[in-house]
């Protein structure tokens, strides 16, 4: 499979900012090789409608960082399945470090949404650390845990620069894979232009925080990820 590249936006960018971004990836797609990487955007909610059409032109895929954990209904400010049917969706990011620890969500309320993301066609990719991956797991029924995609977050490693060591990245895959199975894993936490290549030696891809907020940097990113030697900007 192709190496997974997903930018993910957090709570950032306005509609102008978004546009801006996406004419300056749009002006650099000469530079991609679809056949080696799959880049995947996830921004907020409000941008879906604008970013959609591009990243589809662009061959690209579309995630969301988050989905509710209940049907469609009565569920005042959250986003269901539902609410995504019509939009080219292709992965729903569940359980990342800061939904835990800001917003409190529980294993069994991200194990809810990975199952409703499955049923509407939608792959979850499961964010987990040493602290949640025993109890993530346990929360998860036999048919969920082979059809997920799991993303490693070590906490010290979100947003502070301080990039897990390949070491701790493999140690932590083999955990995964004896609890999970054969899924494809991915490593998040502080990857950028300069350490993508070695991650994707032992990775099937990697979640990319800030390095993706600036297009000229998320692009060189997946040059590097392809195996070019991107230009200096």
């Amino acid at each position: 499979m192709n190496k997974l590249i997903i930018g993910n936006w957090k709570a950032n960018k306005s509609l102008t900012q978004a546009q801006a971004w996406l004419a300056v990836v749009s002006n650099s797609v000469d530079k991609l090789d679809l056949t080696k990487v799959t880049p995947i955007l996830a921004p907020a909610f409000s941008l879906l409608g604008t970013v959609a059409p591009v990243i589809t032109k662009l061959g690209w895929r579309l995630a969301v960082q988050d989905v509710s954990p209940f049907p469609a209904g009565s569920y005042t400010g959250a986003v269901s399945v539902v609410n995504l049917q019509d939009l080219p969706i292709t992965y729903v990011l569940v359980g990342h470090s800061e939904r835990r620890q800001y917003f409190k969500e529980t294993p069994q309320e991200i194990a809810q949404k990975a199952e409703l993301a499955l049923e509407a066609g939608i792959t979850p990719i499961v964010c987990v650390s040493e602290q949640t991956l025993t109890a993530q797991v346990s929360a998860f029924n036999s048919s969920l845990t082979e059809r997920c995609i799991i993303a490693y977050e070590p906490l010290e490693a979100i947003g502070t620069g301080k990039n897990a060591s390949l070491e701790i990245v493999k140690e932590f895959q083999s955990k995964v894979k004896s609890l999970f199975g054969s899924v494809p894993f991915l490593y998040g936490g502080s990857v950028d232009e300069l350490n993508v290549g070695e991650y994707l030696l032992v990775t099937d891809g990697v979640l990319v925080g800030t390095a993706s907020l600036k297009a000229e940097q998320f692009i060189n990113l997946l040059q590097t990820a392809q195996g070019d030697q991107p230009a200096v900007t």
